[in-house]
């Protein structure tokens, strides 16, 4: 009988813990990333990264990371007009847009959960 009490006292105790707001969010998180995962083509996915991994080895070949290339000011703007760099940086600055709305969205939702618990405990 005493198994049992200590057994329903661990399990009430366990309970407890999964409804811990940090556990919810988390399990929260991991239910967002698998849905966008889901989205994601695997064929696609596969394509990309068999092309990235194409092109970073005809352009990192031992050679040229035994004496990389040194680009000044001058080099920089050249480097401007190749189109592969322009294909690259226009990817880098989707990425750095779609980062921004990600920051924007979390400040929104940290607001919205300020206001919910300043409702839920207000300040004596």
């Amino acid at each position: 009988m005493a198994f049992l009490g200590h057994l329903s006292e661990n399990f009430g105790e366990g309970l407890g813990m999964l409804m811990e707001p940090q556990l919810l969010r988390l399990v929260s998180h991991g239910a967002n990333l698998l849905d966008i995962l889901s989205r994601i083509e695997p064929a696609a996915v596969g394509m990309m990264a068999g092309a990235l991994q194409k092109g970073l080895s005809e352009t990192f070949t031992p050679e040229v990371m035994q004496d990389p290339p040194r680009v000044g000011l001058a080099g920089l703007l050249k480097q401007l007009a190749d189109p592969e760099v322009q294909k690259a940086l226009g990817v880098l600055f989707l990425l750095l847009k779609a980062l921004g709305k990600a920051f924007g969205h979390m400040n929104e939702e940290r607001k919205a959960l300020e206001a919910l618990m300043a409702k839920m405990m207000p300040r004596k």
